[in-house]
């Protein structure tokens, strides 16, 4: 990947914190104190967004305002959604279109905030390596890796499982 389009993801992982969707704290330290929560589930949707048409999936409808404000894209379509229930410290994949894999380990539970490192892999190499704090039952946005006509958006979530 080159380093112009890792500095678009970036960016694009910096706007959707700021603008309240979820905060993101990156951080090359992972906390591993013990969780209030037994487990973890673990959202992943891929969004492919492009220019081509209007349409935008019904199924997206909670997110529209977000996906309108920090993208500017004419057409948003779900093209896979996942969920997966984890223990605090295991890791959990998720594959996504373009023959990629993201790989989140949920690490703490503190206040009411899940901290998780997330990976997103092609071939054999990480292209995303981060650490996000999510407020429990929030989504993260990031645009990134290019996808036929128009680029895929994934959208990140955690939710504490008692």
């Amino acid at each position: 990947m080159s380093s112009a389009h890792t500095a678009v993801m970036t960016v694009a992982m910096v706007v959707c914190g700021l603008c309240g969707i979820a905060t993101a704290e990156v951080s090359n330290a992972v906390a591993t104190s013990r969780p209030l929560a037994n487990a973890v589930e673990v959202r992943i949707k891929a969004v492919l967004a492009s220019n081509s048409g209007k349409e935008f999936d019904q199924r997206l409808a909670s997110m529209q305002r977000q996906f309108n404000t920090l993208f500017a894209y004419s057409s948003y379509r779900l093209v896979k959604e996942q969920r997966q229930q984890v223990a605090w410290g295991e890791k959990v994949g998720f594959d996504i279109p373009g023959g990629r894999y993201v790989l989140v380990i949920p690490k703490e539970f503190k206040d009411n905030r899940v901290l998780m490192k997330v990976m997103v892999i092609e071939g054999s190499r990480p292209i995303v390596d981060t650490v996000l704090s999510l407020r429990d039952h929030a989504t993260f946005l990031v645009g990134g890796p290019r996808q036929h006509d128009g680029v895929i958006i994934l959208s990140i979530g955690a939710d504490t499982v008692r």
